[in-house]
């Protein structure tokens, strides 16, 4: 989300969207569980990141791809390395389980997501497509990719 964006909503509404709410509910997270390749971060029994990924057996050029659907850490401890440190996880898991690379989509004016996905090394493009090889294979024609 773009700096502008949270001043206007603070403006607005007088609060600011933290994407890792403390209502988040287990049984939503069921699914992500199940999966064995979702992360978290938490400090001292509080949440404070989660990326929820699963497993896909092929996208375009690549078969099996660790599609990463939902990155988040808690607005209040950004800029610590959450992020970095929970796609870290997921590169492990993908480096563990023969994965080809990882993939994700973000918000063409989410700023923070973008320099978060290039810090990790992954491939943006357009904002809204981005993805990170693994074993150096050639990157999907239509998709995004890092070596």
């Amino acid at each position: 989300m773009s700096n502008e964006y949270l001043q206007y909503q603070k403006q607005r509404t007088g609060e600011v969207y933290d994407p890792v709410r403390p209502d988040l509910e287990t049984s939503q997270l069921d699914f992500y569980v199940a999966t064995h390749c979702s992360f978290i971060a938490i400090e001292n029994g509080k949440l404070l990141g989660v990326l929820l990924a699963q497993p896909l057996r092929w996208v375009n050029d690549w078969d099996r791809v660790l599609w990463l659907e939902y990155i988040a850490v808690r607005a209040t401890h950004r800029r610590r390395g959450i992020g970095l440190a929970l796609i870290s996880g997921a590169k492990d898991f993908a480096r563990k389980h023969h994965i080809k690379g990882l993939l994700t989509t973000l918000n063409i004016d989410n700023e923070e997501s973008k320099s978060l996905l290039l810090k990790a090394e992954f491939d943006v493009k357009d904002w809204r497509i981005a993805s990170y090889s693994l074993d150096g294979l050639p990157r999907p024609s239509s998709l995004a990719s890092v070596t």
